[in-house]
């Protein structure tokens, strides 16, 4: 169900009581069913014929309106369908349904009234909103370039890549000198370093410690966009990723349980409970907006316990430290953010599982 925060709309209608509608009108004379992101004939008759059948069972009510937002179909299609229909109809039922097709500026209604003109305003209102929720900007703060020092130190160790000079680390942080320095003199990550003589740097260990403050950080403030189906018809993880690679966003990669998939083979999971990734932008300007062409029923929810099928997690790191697909795919993200992204699916032995498939040597408790 779509919140609607239109002043009137909120004024005029509630939630529908027993699922047979999304809302119904205070008077309970109008009742309102919302279809975002139809994608074909199917979908749209099976909308029309519920509403059909909720009329034929509810005499009081005098008109059930069908608000489509977001449809993949053309306007020319959707009035020759909705004509189509109701010619099927042809009853005093057909009499009573209405279409409401939201389309920006552009929204048109069957009947061509001012009531349902208010209901599209509405609608028009919440995609807009929409538009806006599409595109954030969240940029790095000061207080998180320590903990990027951190998480590509430990991602080169887990990858065994040998030591980097500092001012290499900070270019790849996107800090200054002084930045990397005061991070590394850290009590809890400094006794876990081997700092040579040429001003590299690499972990000698785990830091534990470290690790515990990164992933308490991360808990607390890493910056994720959390997306629900709101059609009903909830898409699986795998058929997202399929969308996804034929679209191929930039900036992107995959984590979570793909990607966790690809660092150790041997991973203890079974099914993927949502498609993670990670999006690479040093400004600090998320685009979201391909997630509305792979699925325009994902809609973002702003509880982080809220159950999610996508999950699209911020990187404003200067490096993306992403691992090149073989086969031409979306790249993966690097085991650091991988690894976050199971603890934030509260996976926890498999976080550990593939720390230590990278690295024996890592113990987690």
């Amino acid at each position: 169900m779509t919140a609607v925060r239109d002043n009137w709309w909120r004024n005029e209608f509630k939630p529908a009581e027993g699922g047979g509608v999304d809302y119904i009108s205070r008077d309970g004379k109008t009742a309102v069913e919302v279809k975002p992101g139809t994608n074909g004939s199917r979908d749209f008759y099976s909308a029309v014929m519920h509403l059909a059948i909720f009329l034929e069972r509810n005499s009081a009510v005098q008109r059930a309106c069908l608000v489509l937002s977001r449809s993949r179909m053309s306007s020319d299609r959707l009035k020759d369908e909705w004509r189509s229909s109701i010619e099927v109809l042809r009853n005093p039922v057909a009499d009573r349904l209405g279409l409401v097709v939201v389309e920006n500026e552009n929204s048109w209604t069957v009947p061509d009234d001012s009531y349902l003109r208010r209901v599209a305003h509405a609608f028009e209102c919440e995609t807009q909103n929409d538009a806006h929720v599409q595109y954030e900007v969240a940029r790095q703060s000061p207080g998180q370039k320590p903990y990027e020092v951190l998480k590509v130190l430990v991602s080169r160790w887990l990858q065994k890549l040998g030591p980097i000079a500092i001012g290499a680390l900070a270019s790849e942080v996107g800090c200054s000198y002084p930045t990397v320095r005061k991070a590394l003199g850290k009590a809890s990550l400094r006794h876990a370093l081997r700092i040579a003589s040429n001003r590299s740097v690499e972990l000698r260990a785990f830091p534990y410690d470290a690790w515990n403050e990164l992933v308490g950080h991360s808990r607390a403030t890493r910056v994720s966009f959390r997306f629900q189906d709101q059609s009903g018809n909830k898409p699986t993880p795998q058929d997202l990723l399929k969308r996804l690679e034929r679209l191929k966003p930039p900036h992107l990669a995959l984590g979570g349980v793909a990607a966790a998939r690809h660092w150790n083979p041997d991973v203890d999971l079974h099914g993927t409970p949502r498609l993670d990734m990670v999006c690479h932008r040093p400004d600090g300007k998320i685009d979201l907006t391909f997630v509305r062409e792979i699925d325009p029923a994902l809609k973002i929810v702003d509880e982080p316990s809220a159950s999610a099928v996508l999950v699209v997690h911020r990187l404003v790191r200067e490096a993306s430290l992403f691992a090149t697909n073989s086969n031409g795919g979306i790249p993966w993200a690097d085991p650091v953010e991988v690894v976050l992204d199971l603890i934030d699916l509260s996976l926890i032995p498999q976080a550990n599982q593939l720390l230590s498939h990278l690295r024996p040597e890592t113990r987690l408790g």
